[in-house]
């Protein structure tokens, strides 16, 4: 297990994150479309479906998985829930310091921490992880060691930069969206380009289910 955790590669948890964001906002869509009849956008980003709090929760559970596999499955089925758990919280309170708003609110859950996290969503976290190490950690593994070499580096860093340049200006993006709701004009050209580009109606489309704290 020791040996696991330290073969663990950078391109490794890129494209755990990556991938892991993607099927999130699928999952996240096709939740929506089974609760409400309807398709919702959750994505996290300006640019491409890119559900990060899936991607993060997905390195979390890729790293622990390197410790976890083989021990007992009620231990890796706790230690899952919890980290899951923490990374949800801490997720949303980062969105709320930063930008004012919450893109979840399970306040309507019988047991629940400030609306960040409940028990029911901690119990989902811990069948995430079971199914994870059980039907993808070692098939994933062998794929990355089957493609690991130049194409995959270079793969990987094009997507790296694109994901950073994506990271920073849906941040921009949507900072200057909640400057807008409080009347607050652009300052200078960067934020007159990010008026153009990500005007309200855009960022309403992309962020159907984000809400802004008065």
């Amino acid at each position: 297990m020791a040996n696991a955790a330290k073969s663990i590669k950078y391109s490794d948890l890129f494209w755990i994150f990556f991938l892991g964001s993607i099927i999130g906002f699928i999952l996240e869509g096709i939740w929506s479309i089974l609760r409400r009849g309807q398709w919702e956008n959750h994505s996290a980003t300006v640019w491409g479906p890119f559900c990060l709090v899936y991607g993060i929760g997905a390195v979390v559970i890729y790293i622990l998985a390197a410790w976890l596999d083989g021990k007992n499955v009620l231990i890796q089925y706790m230690v899952y829930a919890i980290a899951g758990s923490a990374v949800e919280y801490l997720t949303s309170l980062f969105q709320e310091v930063t930008f004012g708003s919450k893109s979840w609110d399970y306040s309507h859950h019988t047991v629940n921490l400030g609306g960040r996290v409940s028990f029911r969503m901690t119990l989902l976290w811990g069948l995430l992880g079971i199914a994870f190490i059980y039907l993808a950690y070692h098939p994933l593994q062998k794929l990355f060691a089957r493609y690991e070499g130049k194409a995959n580096h270079i793969l990987v860093g094009i997507l790296t930069v694109f994901m950073v340049a994506n990271l920073a200006v849906s941040t921009l993006a949507v900072r200057r969206w909640a400057e807008r709701r409080s009347g607050i004009e652009p300052r200078n050209r960067i934020e007159v380009i990010l008026d153009k580009r990500f005007g309200d109606n855009r960022m309403e489309k992309i962020y159907s289910n984000m809400e802004f704290i008065e």
